[in-house]
């Protein structure tokens, strides 16, 4: 039975899981995600996504980027959101504890039954980390879906890179400004300090890196070493988080 009450705590729970997760562009009533959860949580599919638009209109991200979402946020939308800000661990543990309840169940397997090897369809439940889910979704948007490296452009290879690492400050958590758009490579190697990036965003190869002979390493590091990378001018990258990670991550500093 569909609602027409007040959304419960449960219910924008949910949607602002879904938000943590879904493009900007995929927030429509056509999606097959906002429809299998839409009648989860007994709301239609235009509700739910007329309510992850007006969860957007209290994103920075999207109101500094000139877009507004629908004005329609309430009171409770404004308070989860604040919270979200306030405590995020907590408020990711109870999006958990609520995205739980609506994963499908996992099948019993009976021995006896011979393997199936034909393959099948399942509904796979989002993932909650609400954090770090909207943290990639505000930098993979702000870098145009594209490694700032190497232009690489599938996001199933790409990562939100935090630049302050993610334990070292939870002020930057969020801030799309500590944050790079790099491939799975790049991402490993930035994080492990073996390479960083200069004042004028130009990469920089550690030691270690430019000691490397084979192919692999000329064709992924050496011959992008001073290459200023892709950026968005409006969530550029902070110096003052390219300057931590020289001083305290970057190895060829320590």
């Amino acid at each position: 039975m569909l609602s027409t009450t007040l959304w419960t705590r449960d219910q924008l729970l949910v949607a602002f899981t879904l938000y943590s997760q879904l493009p900007f562009g995929q927030m429509h009533s056509k999606n097959s995600t906002i429809q299998y959860y839409a009648d989860l949580i007994g709301r239609t599919p235009s509700a739910l996504a007329m309510k992850l638009v007006n969860i957007a209109s209290l994103d920075p991200f999207i109101t500094n980027s000139g877009r507004t979402g629908l004005t329609g946020a309430s009171n409770a939308d404004r308070r989860l959101w604040e919270e979200m800000n306030q405590d995020p661990d907590k408020f990711e543990h109870e999006c958990q504890s609520v995205m739980a309840m609506y994963e499908p169940p996992t099948p019993v397997k009976n021995d006896e039954e011979p393997a199936d090897f034909t393959g099948k369809e399942e509904i796979k439940p989002v993932k909650t980390r609400i954090g770090q889910q909207l943290f990639r979704k505000r930098v993979l948007e702000a870098y145009d879906n594209r490694c700032c490296i190497t232009g690489l452009e599938d996001p199933i290879l790409l990562i939100a890179s935090h630049i302050r690492p993610w334990k070292a400050d939870p002020r930057y958590r969020l801030d799309p400004r500590n944050g790079l758009c790099l491939s799975n490579l790049h991402d490993r190697a930035f994080d492990q300090g073996l390479i960083t990036f200069n004042e004028d965003l130009e990469l920089v190869l550690s030691i270690h890196l430019k000691r490397l002979k084979s192919v692999s390493a000329r064709d992924n590091f050496l011959k992008y070493e001073g290459v200023k990378i892709r950026h968005s001018a409006q969530f550029s990258p902070s110096e003052e988080h390219l300057d931590f990670h020289r001083k305290h991550i970057f190895i060829d500093n320590l």
